[in-house]
């Protein structure tokens, strides 16, 4: 028979994990995580939460216990950190159906802690339940004016219908997909997209699991707000200065713009190299003459120019695919008449374009025949014509 370890009450505490703001680069809260403290030592209470054979009314009632504490922790501390408080779906969904009572929702009112102060982690667990209730559910955390985050985005329980119908105002990310990103170029691509996914639904993006420097720069170049990890501390049993941390951001966040402005001057000196061509009226009428403009222009292009193709303003392809290869470029004229305002940046960047009177290069994306990560730089060419070049990042 399989031993289960109940630690008692008296003997378990909250651990305070800080989370960093990118924008100020101060602590600005604090997950909490419980631990055991235990003579041979202190042991995370993760392996209690997540054992099938240990009762749902026990969890619940060491996890009451810990996040009573915690609560009263911070509301005695100075400032107005934040506090975030993981919560299982089927917690909260099957206390309220049975009580009619939200827990948190009353230690916040016996503590006095101002609700804007508290950030709901619904966990990424698989959920049986309906999700139109847990929604009306958790909107009462939000109406009593506590702010919701999905946890664990992109776990292996990560629902979408869920991440929509709640509306979150921060998205946590996996860490395992973050330390992916760094050598995958698809798990790079899903860490952008999880970037597009925060902004088009107002939300901020918190990476958790930061570890090195490189991860922190990671997490800068798919806009995380906010990030927590071992870079910077552990669970700790006592808050921390807000500015503990405030010097090594500034220094690495200065690298990383130095780094980031390198690498866009290197895409835009594209910019450079087109600037007769730009800055002269092309005469284009047919698809020849599109592919006489990039033939001649070839030749001046960086060495980071994968493709060059022309379109006119409603989105068709006038030009031919040039692609660069080891042995040379190639010319396919299956892409003439092909149309791409399909392409979400396609409309934005031609009205762009026009209003500007200079080039536009995109974000980066995956391109659909390499799978590598690429960004487009598009400039006006005449009247009505525009040239796209695709560029290796």
């Amino acid at each position: 028979m399989k031993n289960i370890r109940i630690p008692p009450r008296h003997e378990v505490r909250p651990f305070f994990q800080p989370i960093i703001s990118l924008q100020s680069q101060e602590i600005i809260g604090y997950e909490t995580l419980g631990r055991w403290i235990r003579e041979s030592g202190v042991e995370s209470l993760g392996p209690f939460f997540n054992d099938p054979d240990i009762s749902e009314d026990m969890q619940l009632m060491i996890d009451r216990h810990l996040r009573e504490q915690a609560i009263e922790q911070i509301a005695a501390a100075p400032g107005e950190g934040s506090l975030f408080i993981n919560l299982k779906p089927s917690w909260i969904y099957r206390t309220y159906k049975r009580t009619g009572v939200l827990p948190t929702i009353e230690l916040l009112k016996k503590y006095h802690i101002n609700p804007s102060r508290i950030v709901i982690e619904i966990t990424e667990e698989e959920f049986t339940g309906k999700l139109q209730e847990l929604t009306w559910i958790v909107e009462l955390y939000r109406e009593f004016g506590c702010t919701i985050a999905i946890d664990d985005v992109g776990s292996g329980f990560s629902n979408f219908d869920r991440i929509a119908s709640l509306q979150p105002k921060i998205l946590k990310i996996d860490l395992n997909i973050l330390k992916k990103s760094i050598i995958h170029d698809g798990y790079k691509a899903l860490m952008q997209s999880f970037s597009i996914l925060a902004a088009q639904m107002g939300a901020s993006l918190l990476v958790e699991g930061v570890e090195t420097k490189q991860e922190l720069h990671t997490a800068l170049q798919v806009g995380a707000r906010y990030v927590q990890g071992f870079l910077f501390s552990k669970a700790e049993p006592e808050l921390q200065r807000p500015d503990a941390y405030k010097s090594m951001l500034e220094k690495e966040m200065k690298l990383f713009g130095q780094e980031e402005f390198s690498r866009y001057s290197r895409l835009l000196s594209v910019h450079q190299s087109l600037s007769t061509l730009i800055h002269t009226n092309v005469g284009i009428s047919t698809a020849d003459e599109a592919d006489t403009v990039i033939e001649q222009t070839i030749s001046t292009v960086s060495d980071n120019c994968i493709r060059m193709y022309i379109c006119r303003e409603d989105g068709y392809q006038t030009s031919s695919n040039y692609t660069r290869r080891e042995e040379g470029w190639s010319k396919d004229e299956s892409y003439r008449q092909a149309n791409w305002t399909w392409r979400p940046y396609f409309i934005s960047n031609i009205l762009m374009m026009n209003l500007q009177k200079q080039g536009i290069l995109s974000q980066a994306y995956a391109d659909l025949d390499t799978s590598r990560q690429i960004q487009t730089y598009s400039c006006a060419l005449g009247e009505g014509y525009y040239l796209f070049l695709d560029l290796e990042i």
